[in-house]
């Protein structure tokens, strides 16, 4: 079995409950959560796939480990990485990130390490992006996606995996430590300005794997070209459950992120009122 079809299979799973435009969706209570990395969101897209697809194994990478999910067929041996994003909307179901979106100290990539059998191997990588309802009950967007989408770099990738320093003795007494650790802010799919993917759920392929969709019962809703820094063209098909009345063909889907231009940081400081003036007791005596 190929990457595609895994990822077709999660897709279709995925989505199997789609009503109304939504997807209904059970998370356990935050008060369970361990840390801030334990993520009640990446444990329910896992545990969907462990449920409805017991062909494959499903392994939580745990906190702080890239990719979030991996998944292998349990016949062909094949193996797929999935990195789960969660955006909130706010009570007008919009996204609450913008243009961007933060993934921490790991570069976005179509292909990622792991060890298998204690040996080091590349694998795919997809990405599961959801915009959850401001009720946490339903993804109002979501979009599974050949990471390469976002960047297909891979020696970008493991660069930036090890650009995370420390520097010791610091400070006037030679006791504190920098840690030196890198935030990468790259393109948010579930930004509601981007019609292509909003109040969809859709599976994101490149064109040359299109032929493995057929006899599949999803239908084609665009035809995006991503062209890179050098001017080479990559391009995308997406695909939804529901039906479509025209395929549109989109360019330069991130356009908008282009634009951004560095702006000067500046301290943001506690501020409180101005002080009153000092209390002067009154000792004049009336007669």
């Amino acid at each position: 079995m190929s990457h595609i079809s895994i990822a077709k299979k999660i897709f279709l799973v995925i989505t199997e409950k789609l009503e109304g435009g939504h997807l209904p969706v059970t998370l356990r209570p935050l008060s369970t959560t361990g840390t801030v990395q334990d993520d009640p969101f990446d444990q329910w897209f896992g545990d969907v796939l462990e449920e409805h697809l017991p062909e494959f194994e499903v392994t939580h990478s745990g906190p702080l480990t890239t990719p979030d999910i991996i998944v292998r067929d349990r016949e062909t041996r094949e193996v797929i990485g999935i990195e789960v994003k969660k955006v909130d909307a706010d009570m007008n179901g919009k996204d609450s990130r913008g243009l961007t979106l933060d993934y921490n100290s790991c570069i976005t990539c179509g292909q990622m390490q792991i060890k298998i059998g204690g040996r080091e191997s590349r694998i795919k990588t997809f990405y599961f992006f959801g915009l959850l309802s401001y009720k946490k009950d339903r993804l109002i967007s979501s979009t599974l996606m050949d990471g390469d989408f976002l960047n297909y770099d891979f020696d970008l990738h493991l660069q930036g995996k090890y650009l995370n320093t420390s520097q010791y003795g610091h400070g006037p007494y030679g006791e504190g430590s920098v840690r030196g650790r890198a935030m990468y802010n790259y393109p948010n799919p579930m930004n509601v300005a981007i019609d292509t993917f909003n109040r969809k759920h859709s599976l994101v392929i490149k064109d040359e794997f299109s032929y493995q969709m057929d006899n599949c019962a999803v239908n084609e809703s665009a035809k995006i070209e991503r062209k890179d820094i050098r001017e080479r063209v990559i391009n995308y098909t997406q695909y939804v459950t529901t039906p479509v009345d025209q395929v549109t063909y989109v360019i330069d889907i991130f356009s908008a992120c282009k634009t951004r231009s560095p702006r000067a940081r500046k301290a943001y400081l506690t501020e409180i009122a101005e002080a009153p003036a000092p209390y002067e007791p009154n000792n004049s005596t009336e007669i």
